[in-house]
């Protein structure tokens, strides 16, 4: 094989890149799309693939129950209608119910008001049925409860609300028609006598309840009706609302009053203060001041005395103390001064003021002075007026205050009262009236309700009975159940599989876009030669397959340049990569390397897995020296690259000896190194890398490539596995990442 040792640098500058912006572009134009509603697509093409399934299942499921249809015993039915209502309002006015049942207010349509869904279920109640099974069982011994209920259909006819009648429907089927004929019969009988006697019972048993419960009502309503007169008396209640703000408005007159008498009282108290100061008299002193300076002896001595006192004042200019006229002055004062006291103490009596205040009491007043005495005096009684007030209105306000207190307890109290009294004296009245309402009922004779229609069976001119019709609409069903069924299985079956089944199923699993559609050939997996018939390919589906297989990298090569901005001018790197082993990736890689190269590329394709190498063996090349040699030794890549005998434009790089920690290798700064340098090397650069799903090696070359095309094999490639290791490498390289579909061996 011939080997390049000199490779002329390209001048070639990189690219801004314009294929991840592509590549963005129609990742938005599919989730645009994916939004716009639910595909059904899926579904169909799952149906299609397995369509045979699907009818084998039909065609079971349907035969199954058309046997059971055709070997099913025959089925006989009939029936008779109620009416159980009057008709017209002629009608309901006079039945004796209307007596009863109006009241005013009440519509004359609601005079009856039947609870039809209650009665529909007392109709088919055990206590109702099982007469009827007592009487039929007379002449059929083997009919149980359970065959009449489930035969037995009891409903209202019209069940709209502009078609609702007052009839009542019974239906009965059974596989004899005298059995059912009997049964229709019996059960006619018991409803017409539910509707008399049945309910006459229920009335009876109904006033004999409301009897019974009268005494303790009556007796409840008289015990309330006493605690309230006896909480009236002893509170003297008449109406508590209007009682509570009157209570309360007289707390706060009383409040206001006392306040008042407080204001009135600190007034008088103040001017007291003042008229004591001014007059140095108590009120016992000013009223004794006051009396002896009115009275006309007491102040003849008064003055006599105040004449004396003039003499011993003149006196006592001339002579001293101990003169004779001096003290005879001296003498006659101090009796003047007793015959004073004792003329006071005879006009005052035990009243007379004692102490040092005294001399003050026996001066003479003025009419100043007798003027402040009485106002003095005045004030006096003004105050112990207004204390006496003060403390009368203290003790009524406690009163009152102690009544406000207790009131809303009393009050509550009565209310309660007041409210049971009320509802039992209501139920009183309601029992008193059905049981009235009750009496008036039970004694009515007519039977209320009517047959319409007669119990009988369905039969033919003959009179011979007729049985009923299988249903079609039990087939139809099974039907679509098996078709459901049938289509439910093969979902499951395809879940089950985890596979992408079509080239379709994969673009409407993943949101990056579908670059390429590679169909299934004899030639892959083999290197490319000139002509097809170098694999011995003669025959025409041959050569189309084969012929379709090569044009599916042309139309690949030919999107990638187009979503590239491709030209002279610029050089591309790709990442070619599979979530699984066996998908087929190198193939790509090698015949998207051949096209490009026939093309007039330089093109390297570069064997990038390091754990499993095999492009050397494909190509028939040798693999001592390559990838690896260029990681580890830095050695010169021309050493390394080798020419294909496929085209003169392609060239490849071995992944050379792989040791243990080769892969480790491509997230060096010398692999990015080495991809910078092919770049500029060549016109497209194609690395062919490990399987993603659990290996870590491809997104360490991503990283630094133009775009990565992911491989995936159709009806081969694990569903689940694939879309992990998208969404993975999407979130990482969301804008770069395309879809080949490979290995398409027909449509499903």
């Amino acid at each position: 094989m011939d080997t390049d040792q000199g490779f002329p640098t390209s001048s070639l500058s990189k690219q801004g890149r314009p294929f991840q912006q592509s590549l963005a572009t129609d990742t938005e134009e599919l989730e645009l799309a994916a939004r716009k509603g639910l595909s059904f697509r899926p579904l169909l093409r799952t149906v299609r693939r397995k369509a045979l399934l699907i009818a084998g299942i039909t065609t079971v499921v349907v035969g199954v129950v058309a046997y059971r249809l055709a070997t099913a015993p025959l089925t006989y039915s009939g029936s008779f209608r109620l009416l159980v209502e009057p008709v017209s309002s002629q009608g309901r006015i006079a039945d004796p119910l209307a007596v009863t049942r109006s009241g005013e207010g009440v519509p004359s349509d609601e005079i009856f008001g039947l609870d039809y869904p209650t009665l529909l279920q007392i109709l088919q109640s055990p206590g109702v049925l099982s007469d009827i099974v007592e009487e039929v069982q007379a002449k059929f011994p083997q009919f149980s409860y359970n065959t009449l209920r489930q035969g037995l259909v009891v409903q209202r006819i019209g069940t709209g609300r502009n078609d609702q009648t007052k009839i009542v429907e019974i239906l009965y089927q059974g596989g004899d028609p005298e059995l059912v004929q009997l049964v229709l019969q019996e059960t006619a009988e018991r409803y017409l006598r539910y509707s008399l006697e049945d309910r006459k019972t229920q009335f009876g048993e109904g006033i004999k309840f409301i009897e019974a419960q009268l005494p303790e009502l009556q007796q409840r309503v008289e015990s309330l009706r006493d605690q309230i007169q006896e909480l009236q008396q002893q509170y003297e209640l008449i109406d508590p609302n209007s009682q509570g703000g009157q209570l309360s408005e007289n707390v706060n007159q009383i409040a206001g009053l006392q306040i008042e008498t407080q204001r009135e009282l600190q007034e008088q108290r103040t001017l007291y203060s003042n008229l004591q100061q001014q007059l140095a008299l108590t009120p016992e002193e000013a009223i004794a001041a006051s009396t002896l300076s009115e009275n006309p002896r007491y102040q003849s001595l008064l003055e006599a005395l105040q004449e004396v006192e003039r003499q011993i004042a003149t006196e006592s200019v001339r002579f001293s103390e101990e003169s004779p006229a001096m003290q005879a002055l001296r003498v006659r004062q101090r009796n003047m001064t007793d015959l004073l006291n004792r003329e006071a103490q005879q006009i005052l009596g035990d009243s007379l003021p004692g102490g040092a205040s005294n001399s003050q009491v026996l001066a003479y007043q003025n009419s100043i002075r007798l003027g402040l005495i009485k106002q003095l005096v005045d004030t006096t009684n003004q105050i112990r007026i207004l204390e006496a007030r003060s403390q009368e209105i203290a003790q009524t306000r406690g009163v009152f205050d102690q009544r406000l207190q207790q009131f809303p307890v009393v009050a509550r109290r009565y209310s309660d009262l007041q409210r049971q009294l009320e509802i039992a004296t209501r139920t009183l009245d309601q029992l008193l009236n059905q049981r009235e309402t009750l009496r008036i009922e039970a004694a009515q004779t007519e039977v209320p309700w009517e047959l319409v229609s007669e119990p009988l069976i369905q039969r033919d001119a003959a009179g011979n009975p007729v049985p009923l019709p299988q249903s079609k609409r039990t087939l139809l069903l099974a039907v679509a159940g098996a078709l459901l069924l049938g289509a439910a299985i093969a979902v499951l079956l395809e879940k089950y599989r985890d596979v992408f089944y079509t080239d379709e199923d994969l673009q409407d699993a993943v949101q990056f876009p579908l670059l390429a559609v590679v169909p299934f050939s004899e030639i892959a997996g083999h290197p490319l030669s000139s002509s097809p018939l170098a694999y011995g390919m003669t025959d025409d589906d041959s050569k189309f397959n084969t012929s379709a297989f090569l044009e599916s990298f042309t139309a690949l090569y030919a999107r990638i340049r187009s979503i590239a901005a491709y030209s002279p001018n610029h050089s591309l790197s790709l990442v070619v990569c599979s979530a699984a082993a066996g998908d087929g990736k190198s193939t790509v890689a090698l015949h998207l390397a051949q096209t490009a190269a026939s093309m007039g590329r330089r093109v390297l394709l570069v064997d990038a897995n390091l754990r499993s190498p095999h492009l050397h063996t494909a190509l028939d090349l040798l693999n001592l020296k390559g990838l690896s040699d260029l990681l580890t030794n830095s050695i010169d890549p021309g050493a390394a690259i080798q020419r294909s005998t496929l085209s003169d434009q392609l060239f490849v790089l071995p992944a050379g000896q792989v040791t243990s920690s080769s892969t480790k290798l491509l997230a060096s700064s010398q692999m990015q190194h080495l991809m910078d340098k092919f770049k500029s090397m060549f016109d497209l650069v194609i690395y062919d890398t490990p399987h993603l799903f659990g290996l870590t090696d491809t997104n360490f070359l991503a990283d630094h490539a133009d775009g990565v095309l992911m491989v995936i094999g159709i009806n081969k490639t694990n569903r689940s596995a694939a879309l992990q290791v998208l969404n993975e490498l999407g979130a990482s390289h969301p804008a770069s990442l395309g879809i080949v579909a490979n290995n398409i061996q027909g449509r499903y």
